[in-house]
């Protein structure tokens, strides 16, 4: 019985290990969050029940997780279809969109409000969004102002409030008028001397809601104001309780483009609690005129004041409100006049977005010839880790992206371009894709459907759609991955955003937005620093004042609610907070590591109690170490921390005892992630060359799991100990990313990756092609004439030379080709398609094969080929451009949307008619490359 009972036991362990082993060797259960979501645009909010079940089920279908529903401007002829937005009907409709997506294991978000931003018929003028008009006044002694004390502009006479008159003299007196003035008549003479008399009026920008949907229109929100806010969220308050309608998944705020908006009617009472003394005192300064210093210091007093005022008036209780009304919040700080990490920080759901066209030097990367290499942009990853760098510090979950908007030219984007885009988004800390965007169409709308002006357009209207489920299981696999455990980043790299607040700029007003980065973050040293980090292999994230204030120390390691760090950076900067550098010393004396770069911050910034906050600013300091200490590298205990001063990050770095990965020194980019028993990474190769060599790790492992996302393949990696530190072998072409899985303590068993090199010259595939035209994406009913449906090749053309037919069309083609296998030895085949445009289903002797939607496509063959002869078929799929070229030079009738219409990456009137061919097809060349496995 003992021997039995011993015998099950040790078949239950057996069993329990098995499964362990085998749950590395597959992938996780892929969730309705761990994949891709979409913005789900309502033109019109003409919808009903039909259409939602359709979209939401093609949706499903193709691999999304959930939609984010965001109604815009109409379609022109379905005036009767339109419904008010936050009506009964519109609520049934969301209640319909909500309950069918959790039928599908879905979520559905919901955009608080239409267009952007923020505002509609409940906001009257007076809370509209504000700007502040000055009017200036000359009077010697003993005159009287003759003229009244109102705004010129006529458009401001009657919404414009005075909010004070001040008095300035030439010999330094200040005289609060305010209360002289009745009627716009100042009840007021002169003293001797020359005064000069400043009126500061709370005038409106007379924005209205952008892109607003039937029912949104309005006046867009003052966005610092409370009251504003309150009163705008009332109408969704009472549009959810009386309709018994769930709350959505979570509220959305797009990004922050309330333009010209400097001004909120208690700007004057809050700056004057916040900063200490009156603004009124100084508006010559805020007008940028006098002292330099001065005008430095209240300029930035004044942005800090409206910075507070959108954190604490805005973000703040409009996350309040969505916990009451038991949903949460995704919010875009980008664009705002404000500290960004705090704003993102204040949301649940902290979100960037990639914006306009994108250059990566991608060997055999297909980019729209209409914007070549010299006017495209390249993704900056350390504006992108401002969001991901909130959410991180924050201890949030999730850091989401807005993703591909503009990326470029309607119905010119292939999946091969997005995915460079997406790999940048996610080796930066992002974890939760949103694309950007999917107009809704009803079912049986004819081609190209719907549209949205700035969209890729992720809908089965586009041809890419044929491919798109591949893409979304290679992004759900990904954020399977790097939304387990917690960040792992080596340090905190401190933002001194005093420093933005006292740029010099042509507008007191300064709103840090992606497309004037160039203005407030490239030519910063903290940028720098960031970029020599990175460079580096160190992996880092921002923190601002407020957050380290709320940092502490365990074990030695700085914490920020539940997140480790092993320091902190401060960049040379000018200005900091004598409370940061306060914090600072207690969170040293507590055990934290403390880097200071090149020098120690210059000054306080502000103006109220200037001198006496320097004193104790500079003692602080010196209770660091004396400024000669930065000419050499040096350490030096303070409590039961340390300080390192010098002027190089990496020996610095190094001195705090902080290892780089190896991964950024080949070429390569990374984010880590910590779990119970180990490491995550996720390293992409988004440069030109290919990487196959030993990258050393700064964690030590036992063993490590290799995954690759595109073909599904999984492997042990070889990795070794070279000098204490643990080296892993990788293999990665440009274009190609993996995920490795580091455990620490265990080494787990299963089969080996395929670590594989040529054993031979590439093998051209030739022979007869035979080509067929098949079908088009949904909604395009014109057909192929029959005697041009099928062609067989000799060499590999793009379908634009064969015939006016094939240069139009739009949609998929299949290959067949019969071929020899080469008769040499080989552990496996790679086949490589060359150029595809723009992505290709593969069946290998009638077996499928796999989808190549990316660069480079190529593909590992060799367990499907047989001696002798086999046969390749290959559905290839184009873009819809030169359809939609052919469509605009025969004037047909697509664009048919109220407001902007359908616009161009300029945002003129979209016209295709001078397009010229875009290559489709399979250009090739074409060739099969014997292997041989390889043992690091």
């Amino acid at each position: 019985m003992l021997k039995r009972i011993f015998a099950i036991s040790f078949l239950v362990i057996t069993m329990i290990s098995a499964a362990k082993a085998q749950s590395a060797f597959s992938w996780p259960t892929i969730t309705e969050v761990n994949k891709p979501w979409t913005r789900w645009w309502w033109s019109g909010n003409a919808v009903d029940t039909q259409g939602i079940k359709y979209n939401l089920q093609q949706f499903h279908q193709a691999g999304i997780g959930g939609v984010e529903i965001t109604p815009i401007y109409g379609v022109k002829g379905f005036e009767n279809k339109f419904i008010d937005y936050l009506s009964p009907k519109w609520m049934r409709m969301l209640h319909y969109s909500i309950n069918e997506a959790h039928q599908l294991n879905m979520g559905a978000d919901m955009v608080t409000g239409t267009g952007w931003p923020f505002g509609g018929p409940q906001i009257p003028i007076q809370d509209a969004a504000s700007k502040i008009i000055f009017q200036a006044y000359a009077l010697k002694g003993g005159e009287r102002l003759q003229q009244p004390v109102e705004v010129d502009d006529s458009r401001q006479k009657n919404v414009a409030v005075l909010q004070t008159l001040m008095a300035y003299s030439d010999k330094g007196q200040k005289i609060n008028l305010t209360n002289k003035v009745k009627d716009n008549i100042l009840n007021w003479t002169a003293p001797d001397g020359n005064w000069k008399l400043i009126a500061a009026f709370d005038g409106k920008t007379l924005q209205k809601v952008k892109r607003a949907a039937p029912g949104g229109e309005g006046w867009v929100m003052d966005p610092f104001s409370e009251q504003a806010l309150q009163k705008y969220l009332r109408r969704f308050t009472t549009a959810f309780s009386e309709s018994k309608v769930p709350p959505p998944h979570n509220f959305f705020c797009d990004s922050y483009e309330v333009f010209g908006a400097d001004w909120t009617k208690n700007l004057f009472l809050d700056f004057s609690s916040d900063r200490g003394y009156s603004l009124q005192d100084y508006l010559p300064a805020l007008m940028k005129q006098g002292n330099e210093d001065t005008i430095t210091r209240v300029i930035a007093d004044y942005r800090e004041t409206l910075s507070d005022e959108l954190l604490h008036h805005f973000v703040i209780p409009w996350t309040q409100w969505a916990h009451q009304m038991g949903s949460v919040t995704r919010y875009q700080a980008h664009g705002s006049p404000g500290n960004l990490l705090d704003l993102y920080g204040a949301a649940d759901i902290p979100e960037i977005e990639s914006f306009g066209s994108a250059h990566f030097n991608i060997p055999g990367l297909t980019e729209d010839s209409l914007y070549p290499e010299n006017k495209r942009a390249t993704l900056d990853p350390l504006l992108l880790k401002f969001s991901s760098s909130a959410a991180h510090v924050m201890g949030r979950k999730l850091a989401s992206s807005e993703t591909f908007t503009w990326l470029g030219e309607h119905f010119r984007v292939s999946l091969a371009e997005c995915k460079p885009v997406l790999d940048q988004m996610l080796v930066s800390g992002i974890n939760h894709v949103y694309f950007q965007g999917s107009p809704y169409s009803p079912k049986g709308a004819p081609w190209p459907g719907w549209q949205f002006y700035a969209s890729i357009n992720v809908t089965p209207y586009n041809t890419f759609w044929q491919d798109i489920h591949a893409f979304d299981t290679y992004i759900g696999r990904v954020q399977s991955f790097l939304q387990k455990g917690r960040p792992d980043n080596d340090v905190l790299l401190y933002w001194p955003v005093q420093d933005v607040w006292a740029m010099k700029t042509r507008s007191i007003l300064l709103q840090l937005a992606i497309d004037n980065a160039s203005e407030w973050l490239d030519p910063t040293y903290f940028h720098q620093v960031a970029q020599q980090l990175m460079k580096g292999g160190f992996g880092f994230d921002y923190i601002s004042d407020l957050q380290i204030q709320k940092a502490d120390v365990e074990n030695g390691s700085l914490q920020t609610h539940g997140v480790a760090y092993r320091a902190l950076v401060i960049p040379p900067c000018r200005f900091m907070p004598e409370k940061t550098l306060k914090q600072i010393l207690a969170l040293a004396k507590a055990g934290a590591k403390i880097i200071f770069l090149d020098h120690f911050p210059k000054d306080v910034p502000g103006l109220h109690d200037l001198e006496e906050r320097r004193t104790i600013f500079y003692q602080q300091e010196r209770s660091v170490s004396p400024e000669s200490s930065f000419t050499d590298n040096t350490q030096r205990i303070y409590g039961k921390g340390k300080f390192f001063t010098g002027t190089h990050i990496d020996k610095l770095m190094r001195m705090a005892d902080i290892k780089p990965e190896g991964f950024n020194a080949a070429g390569l980019q990374y984010i880590r992630r910590e779990t119970d028993d180990g490491y995550i990474y996720f390293v992409a190769n988004l440069d030109s060359t290919r990487v196959n060599q030993w990258i050393p790790l700064a964690e030590n492992i036992s063993s490590a799991v290799m995954y690759d996302a595109c073909s599904g393949e999984i492997g042990k990696g070889s990795i070794r100990t070279k000098r204490g530190q643990t080296e892993i072998y990788l293999q990665l072409q440009p274009g190609q990313s993996l995920i490795i899985k580091g455990s620490v303590h265990k080494d787990v068993a299963g089969p080996s990756w395929h670590y594989l090199e040529s054993a031979g010259s590439p093998v051209p595939l030739n022979g007869k092609w035979k080509l067929t035209f098949e079908e088009g994406p949904e909604g395009l009913t014109e057909k192929m004439p029959r005697n041009y449906k099928s062609y067989t090749l000799d060499h590999l053309v793009s379908w634009t030379t064969l015939n006016d037919s094939a240069r139009i069309f739009t949609g998929t083609a299949k290959y067949f080709l019969t071929f020899d296998l080469p008769k040499e030895h080989a552990h496996d085949w790679l086949l490589s398609l060359g150029e595809v445009d723009c992505s290709a289903d593969l069946k290998i002797n009638g077996k499928n094969a796999g989808t190549l939607w990316s660069v480079p496509f190529d593909i590992r063959i060799g367990k499907f080929l047989k001696p002798g002869k086999n046969t390749l078929e290959l559905d290839v799929t184009n873009l819809g451009a030169n359809r939609i070229a052919e469509y605009d030079r025969k004037g047909v009738d697509w664009k048919k949307f109220y407001d902007i219409n359908v616009a161009n990456m300029q945002y003129k009137p979209f016209d295709a008619a001078s397009w010229q061919p875009v290559p489709s097809g399979l250009l090739g060349p074409v060739t099969l490359t014997p292997l041989r496995t390889v043992i690091p």
